[in-house]
């Protein structure tokens, strides 16, 4: 049996066991108090047992050092969540440090994956394994989900179980022990200057403004309608277009035809170029995406469906078609392939500010190659 004894020069009683082979063990129990360090001396003696017989496991691990915790009254107590307990406590971190439509996204990546374990979900952390989260991300391959979305939900696992692993709570990430699937992306279509035309005239006022930036500078619905009337420089002959995700910023040089069309509807005002637009959201049922697939539809021009990896047709020509519009324009104007990076890249408003004035007007001289929307 277990027993606890002094050792010279130490203030610490010292733990003494034989396991299932008959071989001594000797550790410090680090306790001043006897029978603090005989609880642990026997709970050392139980677990070197259980593992002699092969029926020890992390999650027995964290239990007993739990109880011997509780049972030594240091006021200590041994963290061992529950995965249902872990991921809403991570949700409502996630939740307050970002936007509204990834706090969403997390949450029902989180809902699923709990509906999906069912009963296990009320297991303590450590008990969740690889397979649970592969079981989980094949089921939603096999419903119809995009590659793309399985993907996503699979990185969400990895970064709340990453979060647990950072503060202890386990020692191995069951999500990154499993392969995720590669995106497939659908090839966007391009419109036509003359398209573009029909868009415009079938959109209202702020869509107009938010269409002609997307066109004549490659930028992203998301990036157009953050534009600030603080991001237009008509004097330079620039705007800058915010990044969302990264705050990276896209600085790009006015086409004749944007300048002229900003010079139009400016005055002595500030804030977004489109506040009813800034406010929107991106995707949903009433979001920026539906609404031009809705102008599409006014204008009578075909949105290209195609069934893509997922359950979903997608549409090839989006607003994110306005983009590969402007790639494809410069690259057949015979702009190369540098100047179309520079002109279509990210950048901050410091690399823009270093522009001599001869690069500025070598990338003037490039945009005003993209074809004139004032055809018919």
């Amino acid at each position: 049996m277990a027993s606890v004894h002094k050792q010279p020069r130490s203030p610490y009683w010292f733990a003494f066991w034989r396991d299932s082979a008959g071989r001594l063990h000797k550790r410090s129990t680090k306790q001043n108090d006897r029978r603090q360090a005989l609880t642990i001396a026997l709970e050392f003696e139980r677990t070197e047992k259980a593992a002699g017989a092969g029926t020890l496991t992390e999650a027995q691990c964290r239990t007993v050092l739990a109880d011997i915790l509780s049972r030594c009254d240091n006021g200590e107590e041994m963290r061992s969540p529950t995965l249902a307990a872990w991921l809403a406590q991570w949700l409502e971190s996630k939740t307050a440090l970002n936007s509204p439509g990834t706090a969403l996204r997390y949450g029902q990546t989180v809902k699923g994956f709990l509906a999906h374990l069912d009963r296990r979900a009320r297991l303590p952390l450590t008990a969740i394994t690889a397979r649970d989260v592969q079981g989980f991300l094949s089921a939603r391959s096999k419903s119809g989900c995009a590659p793309s979305t399985v993907q996503v939900e699979g990185k969400t696992l990895r970064a709340a179980f990453n979060r647990a692993r950072r503060e202890g709570l386990i020692s191995v990430n069951p999500a990154e022990q499993v392969d995720l699937p590669k995106r497939q992306s659908v090839e966007r279509g391009t419109f036509t200057p003359v398209e573009v035309a029909i868009l415009l005239e079938k959109a209202d006022p702020e869509w107009q403004t938010c269409i002609r930036i997307g066109y004549f500078t490659g930028a992203r619905l998301s990036e157009c309608v953050k534009v600030r009337w603080e991001d237009v420089d008509l004097l330079a002959g620039t705007i800058t277009c915010p990044k969302t995700k990264t705050g990276a910023v896209h600085v790009a040089v006015l086409h004749p035809e944007l300048r002229e069309h900003l010079e139009s509807i400016a005055g002595d005002t500030a804030g977004p170029l489109m506040p009813r637009l800034a406010k929107a959201r991106i995707g949903g049922c009433r979001g920026l995406s539906l609404q031009f697939k809705g102008i599409l539809e006014r204008a009578g021009l075909d949105a290209d469906m195609v069934q893509g990896s997922g359950k979903r047709p997608v549409s090839r020509k989006s607003f994110h078609a306005l983009r590969h519009s402007y790639n494809t324009a410069l690259a057949n104007a015979g702009v190369p392939e540098d100047l179309r990076m520079k002109l279509s890249g990210h950048k901050s408003r410091a690399v823009s500010r270093g522009y001599t004035h001869h690069e500025l007007e070598t990338l003037r001289s490039a945009v005003a190659k993209l074809p004139s929307l004032s055809c018919s």
